[in-house]
């Protein structure tokens, strides 16, 4: 099938947040066949509506083992069954690829992320009953390890998805306390801090908890545990706000109960990324910044990372973080806003903050040249010396050209796969069929991209992921056109940031990129264009 069907498809239910499982639309489970076709199925999950080459599903089906002559074929039928399973034509395939169609609110991890950002409105207005209701709707969702069968393929995903968990119980602790109910808070913050002692949040909220109900003592020996694990495992002393907080404690007079009240939700932020590293001009560019600015780059770059980085420093007491893809509305009062995965200036006119003091972070991988804005920010690769601090491996930061993403993937993936040697990682990023299936999940994030292009310049995109670098005569002539209709292209392409111009008119491709256009230029382009 080519193409999604003409009609609206029946409602499924997909749950990755523990072993696979699909409901039918009568709600009653579907035989999926297990095994290999559960696992053939687990994999396009997790790269849902994107397409997924079908050397990628070999490597996760026959992960650690010797794949067999017959692996496209065997293949073959494990779509087949899978096809027989699901109602409509859910699993759609093009030459070398496949992907499956889901639609919004079937998948279990994508309903979690949203009732999470439903609790933390709710909190923020203080709706604190509410917001345990809704918590645990979400819970109730997990019933073991994320994308369970897949190995190295769903790192990231699973990874950001026990980051979700974890916060979705640290909510229902700020819930319980607002409730009057820290007897409940604390039982769900020690279990916290015994699963993460390196989590200083929690051990804020547990040292909040015990402060509440007049238990002095249980709240300083907390801050030391907490200290003990932060200089034992990282050699670093605990964070501002935990110290802070233990300061307070020991200047009480009197360890009788304290009326304190938690302070109200004023933040709906993701989680930091831990090993962000570099961006310090651009952080000290947007100090004290005020008004509308835009930050674009390529996929995968850290757009995010660094607008929540920017959040930290900038004070605001009331944060909002807005996925503009969901169309979430903003609250009346907000200091900070990031409004992420943009597309065009149209989708966000109407959730600007009618005040001058207030910062707006507007992530785009496109340049919103269009959009009136205080300041404009494009990120760059990171410098060799920055790229260094997230690893010391010559042979992931050669092939990796200093883009983040791809570089924490490779060293998740050496981490994750125990007796592969660095030799063999390097061996395996020589080859770059074997590359990008390394990166397959960096490289997937660029398809939303090259989709938004029109046939022509996508065409283009495929044919100069063969060189590092051209011109626009070189440009014209792979495209049959004049040089100014291929500069057009070239400038489409340069607005995504597919493309650099380190000099005038000449343009170059970050070997990223050009994995991905080279990808392409296999699996979705006529023979022709591969043999031109």
């Amino acid at each position: 099938m080519n193409g999604h069907a003409a009609h609206t498809p029946d409602r499924l239910s997909f749950r990755v947040l523990g072993p696979l499982e699909v409901d039918g639309p009568d709600e009653r489970p579907l035989d999926l066949c297990g095994g290999k076709p559960a696992t053939v199925l687990t994999l396009l999950l997790l790269h849902r509506n994107a397409w997924v080459s079908t050397e990628q599903l070999v490597d996760a089906v026959w992960a650690g083992r010797d794949v067999p002559a017959s692996a496209q074929n065997n293949l073959k039928t494990y779509v087949w069954q899978l096809r027989r399973s699901l109602p409509e034509e859910r699993i759609e395939s093009r030459p070398g690829a496949y992907r499956v169609h889901v639609l919004p609110g079937e998948l279990d991890a994508d309903v979690a992320a949203a009732l999470c950002d439903e609790a933390r409105e709710l909190l923020s207005r203080r709706d604190a009953a509410e917001a345990v209701n809704v918590v645990q709707r979400a819970l109730v969702l997990w019933r073991g390890a994320p994308y369970d069968g897949l190995t190295a393929d769903a790192t990231s995903a699973v990874d950001r998805l026990t980051e979700l968990h974890r916060a979705l119980r640290e909510d229902l602790a700020d819930a319980q306390l607002l409730l009057d109910r820290p007897a409940e808070a604390i039982a769900v913050l020690r279990a916290l801090t015994e699963e993460e002692p390196l989590r200083e949040l929690a051990w804020a909220r547990l040292m909040a908890a015990y402060r509440q109900v007049g238990r002095r003592h249980d709240a300083l020996a907390a801050y030391q545990r907490a200290r003990t694990a932060l200089v034992r495992d990282l050699g670093i002393e605990p964070g501002a706000e935990l110290t802070a907080l233990h300061q307070q404690i020991l200047s009480e007079e009197s360890p009788a109960v304290l009326p304190t009240p938690v302070p109200p939700v004023s933040s709906n932020l993701p989680p930091r990324v831990r090993t962000f590293v570099g961006r310090g001009p651009e952080l000290r560019a947007l100090r004290g910044a005020t008004g509308v600015v835009t930050i674009d780059g390529m996929p995968g770059i850290g757009k995010t990372a660094f607008a929540l980085e920017v959040a930290a420093a900038s004070g605001f007491e009331t944060q909002q973080y807005v996925d503009v893809q969901r169309g979430v509305s903003l609250p009346s009062a907000t200091g900070l806003v990031i409004l992420d995965n943009v597309e065009h200036a149209d989708q966000i006119r109407h959730l600007l903050p009618n005040d001058p003091a207030a910062l707006v972070l507007v992530i785009s991988r496109r340049r919103l040249s269009d959009l009136d804005r205080t300041a404009a920010m494009t990120l760059a690769v990171l410098a060799p010396d920055e790229a260094a601090k997230l690893t010391d491996l010559e042979q992931i930061l050669s092939c990796c050209g200093g883009h983040p993403g791809a570089i924490r993937q490779l060293v998740e993936r050496l981490r994750n796969r125990q007796p592969w040697t660095v030799a063999r990682m390097a061996a395996r990023l020589e080859d770059q069929s074997a590359r990008c299936q390394a990166l397959g999940e960096v490289l997937a994030r660029f398809d939303a991209a090259y989709e938004a292009l029109p046939g022509p310049v996508q065409r283009l995109y495929r044919q100069i992921g063969m060189t590092p670098r051209f011109d626009l005569r070189q440009a014209a002539r792979l495209t049959g056109t004049s040089t100014s209709d291929a500069e057009l292209m070239v400038d489409q392409l340069m607005d995504l940031n597919l493309v650099t111009e380190p000099a005038p008119g000449r343009f170059e491709l970050h070997p990223i990129v050009r994995d991905h256009a080279g990808q392409l230029l296999v699996i979705a382009g006529p023979k022709a264009e591969l043999v031109a």
